[in-house]
């Protein structure tokens, strides 16, 4: 931080901040970055209240990971879904920004994970961040693949996963949800693929599923991030650091789907 406005008494010049994007009671509504500028700058402004400590033992680029994809998955995942040691969870979407984050979050709380990807390479690079199953569903829908490692799912309780992270949509929740145990539970914090899903309520009430959605996150979930960064227990996938005068070219990597966790624009 260079400097701080008039007024200000709670900062200082020099401090390692992070600014989280939310909107904050005593601002413009919608987000930094989205609904007004923001970022990819030198230089921005922000409210005192939007501001964040940096732990010395957390880089500015592990710390930039965190507010969008990684606080996103710790609210899905911890905050809402309470995903817990011994539990199954399916991730969808898994090598991206939430999808890494969905690993990592649930392989921290003791969790097994099958996470789904696209390709080889990225397959390789889940198993690496903990990952303990990787489908890529050459010739095999996501139901079979994921009945043929955890059994089908039945009304006794057993077979299926505990928990589904799908914020792809794009018809894949009628899969998705055949996937879960009896009492499991679908959380979704988006529909990357498309909103307009259609399911067989049926299956909804007969297994007594859960359908939970989260949006977005909170202050404490940052914190709780920082805080498990600077302790080593939580290390952020960041695919690459590029600087800011090829912006869009970091914009054509995150379209094209080659990028496995977060890119990190420097300026």
């Amino acid at each position: 931080m260079d400097e701080v406005g008039e007024g200000v008494s709670d900062w200082s010049p020099g401090e390692r901040v992070l600014v989280d994007p939310m909107p904050m009671p005593d601002g413009p509504k919608g987000m930094i970055g989205e609904m007004y500028d923001g970022g990819r700058a030198e230089y921005c402004l922000a409210r005192a209240s939007a501001l964040m400590r940096i732990p010395p033992e957390v880089s500015f680029e592990a710390a930039s990971s965190l507010p969008l994809a990684y606080a996103t998955a710790h609210r899905l995942m911890v905050t809402r879904g309470h995903i817990s040691a011994g539990e199954t969870v399916l991730v969808l979407g898994a090598s991206g920004g939430v999808g890494t984050a969905c690993v990592m979050l649930a392989k921290l709380a003791g969790a097994r994970v099958i996470a789904c990807t696209g390709s080889d390479e990225k397959a390789e690079r889940l198993r690496a961040i903990g990952a303990d199953e990787v489908l890529r569903n050459r010739g095999q829908g996501l139901m079979e693949a994921v009945h043929a490692l955890v059994g089908r799912p039945r009304r006794d309780g057993s077979g299926g996963v505990h928990m589904a992270v799908n914020y792809t949509g794009g018809q894949t929740w009628q899969e998705t949800l055949r996937c879960l145990k009896h009492g499991g539970r679908l959380l979704s914090c988006g529909a990357t693929a498309g909103f307009d899903e259609a399911i067989d309520v049926r299956y909804v009430w007969s297994f007594e599923l859960n359908l939970m959605g989260s949006d977005g996150w909170r202050r404490s979930d940052i914190q709780t991030l920082l805080d498990l960064t600077r302790d080593h227990r939580l290390a952020p996938v960041i695919d690459r650091v590029m600087p800011l005068d090829v912006v869009q070219e970091a914009e054509f990597l995150l379209e094209a789907g080659t990028v496995v966790g977060k890119i990190v624009i420097a300026p």
